[in-house]
């Protein structure tokens, strides 16, 4: 078999560049190009120095891991050791994915894998043609998957528990806490918290879900509870592109945030009914003030 030592090299320094491009993304780290492609250099001239016999003694785990670790050093520089180990590990992480993925893929497509003796087993090697084809897609999936794990922990700091008491009625939800929500009573001004009506549909009166949901405030706020009439507030606020809306919101008997490991309470809040959904994907239902949390630090 005709192997040609231009190709291998050329693949592996792309494949090498794609995994440290990947790993600059997740680390979120702004690296010259140039570094990078000196660095995926450098690793497609050792791999390509598999192919000459006399360079065998070369090509031991000891030296594959010191290749890596000076690859990462021409591509992110070392300014701090626990920085450094960080960009090594998550390279490594990558190049697991990535190889673990296409590895999977061969078996797969391949079927020449069998577990004996509770090993897997496979007679044929993955191939160039399949790496080519499969590993850009691998890349991209890998790098999405990424993002959004990053994406989700930046909005887990920003979430916690909310306990809404009214009456006898305790709702707890989650809620995130947004920073743009500068939204008050424009008579007490104490901070709107936006709540998703499916929360608090079975602690209310069915009455005044029909009137929330029947945006005729005007004509039928005289048919409510004289409860719910004391409760209730009607919140101007100014949405994106509509201008003089009104928002339907109430007086709870308290509010409460889980902090710390405790409830604690959020003081005076006024809680405006979203009949819609807040998080596409139902990962929080409620919008926090952030004025509450400097109620509760």
């Amino acid at each position: 078999m005709v192997i040609y030592a231009d190709l291998v090299f050329l693949l592996n320094s792309v494949i090498d560049f794609l995994l440290l491009w990947l790993t600059s993304g997740i680390r979120k780290q702004r690296v010259p190009i140039w570094r990078l492609i000196v660095a995926a250099i450098i690793g497609g001239l050792y791999a390509t120095c598999y192919l000459w016999t006399a360079f065998a003694p070369f090509y031991t785990l000891l030296f594959k891991l010191l290749v890596s670790l000076i690859m990462i050093v021409i591509a992110f520089g070392f300014s701090h050791p626990a920085a450094y180990l960080r960009n090594v590990g998550v390279f490594y992480l990558t190049c697991i994915i990535c190889g673990g993925a296409l590895v999977a893929l061969h078996y797969l497509l391949t079927g020449t894998a069998q577990i004996t003796g509770g090993a897997l087993l496979s007679e044929s090697s993955v191939s160039w043609f399949l790496v080519l084809i499969a590993f850009p897609f691998i890349w991209v999936y890998t790098h999405f998957t990424f993002r959004s794990i990053q994406q989700r922990s930046e909005i887990d700091s920003f979430l916690t528990s909310v306990r809404i008491q009214i009456a006898d009625h305790t709702i707890e939800c989650i809620g995130l806490v947004d920073t743009g929500n500068q939204l008050r009573d424009p008579i007490s001004r104490a901070p709107v918290m936006m709540v998703e009506l499916d929360q608090l549909r079975h602690h209310i009166p069915s009455i005044v879900i029909d009137f929330i949901k029947s945006n005729q405030w005007q004509t039928k706020l005289s048919e409510l509870p004289i409860e719910w009439m004391a409760r209730l507030r009607i919140i101007p606020y100014r949405a994106a592109g509509f201008e003089g809306e009104m928002m339907i919101a109430f007086r709870p008997d308290a509010v409460c945030l889980w902090r710390e490991n405790n409830w604690h309470n959020a003081g005076k809040v006024i809680i405006g009914i979203d009949v819609g959904r807040l998080s596409t994907d139902g990962t929080y239902q409620a919008l926090i003030h952030p004025s509450c949390m400097s109620m509760v630090v």
